[in-house]
């Protein structure tokens, strides 16, 4: 059984509309498909009292299909709030002045970023699989700073350039390529949409496996059919 899910209540609402968003994924290009069937999974983790909050079209997605799901969240009852984009929040002091000013262009200020225990809130995520995901982050954003001002040298205006521009100036040195290759290391758990930290990857029972393990069930009971079946 699934705790604090009422999907017996809203069956006659949530299972049409789990249907409607399969045939969708039809339509979908093959590149994008996993993305939007996650998607799909996790608004009907919303809608079925799972989880507060769901993210929709992170990464590459299908405008027409997040368009589709929007309205549909609307008419479950949901808010949508469009352009919302959430960053992990800088504890670091040692990013630079430049840095933050070029991110700022790209709207990823103060108030873009969350901390790794209000996202796992907010998301119904392990804290531990989200406290990893954003030290990754925040590597990856370290490493850009390095390679930016290696690149641009003294020029600031230039370095800001680069980052607001989302350019991620390629690796020199083993090292390098190591730290960048650590810092996009991910452990996909399989149904919900996070990414599982070393010690779940190595443990299914842990948080990040027991909540797989009611994300499947979830998707059985409202007949929203494996990915693998959608053609």
């Amino acid at each position: 059984m699934l705790a604090n899910l009422d999907i017996e209540a809203r069956r006659s609402d949530l299972r049409p509309a789990a249907a409607h968003l399969a045939r969708r994924l039809a339509g979908v290009a093959p590149a994008v498909r996993s993305a939007v069937w996650q998607d799909g999974l996790d608004l009907f983790a919303v809608a079925a009292g799972l989880k507060p909050v769901g993210l929709l079209g992170r990464g590459f997605a299908d405008a027409a299909w997040l368009g589709a799901a929007e309205a549909l969240a609307r008419t479950l009852g949901l808010s949508a709030l469009t352009g919302a984009c959430w960053h992990p929040a800088l504890r670091d002091p040692g990013f630079p002045d430049w840095y933050s000013a070029a991110v700022g262009v790209r709207r990823l200020c103060a108030d873009g970023r969350v901390a790794p225990e209000d996202e796992a809130a907010l998301l119904g995520y392990p804290v531990c699989c989200v406290v990893q995901h954003h030290a990754q982050a925040l590597a990856l954003e370290r490493l850009t700073v390095a390679l930016v001002t290696r690149l641009a040298g003294d020029d600031i205006a230039h370095r800001r350039r680069l980052v607001a521009g989302g350019v991620m100036p390629t690796p020199q040195s083993e090292v390098e390529w190591r730290q960048l290759e650590a810092a996009g290391a991910i452990a996909p758990q399989p149904y919900p949409s996070v990414n599982r930290c070393a010690a779940c990857a190595s443990d299914p029972n842990r948080p990040a496996g027991r909540l797989g393990r009611r994300y499947r069930e979830l998707a059985r009971r409202l007949d929203y059919p494996p990915l693998a079946t959608v053609h």
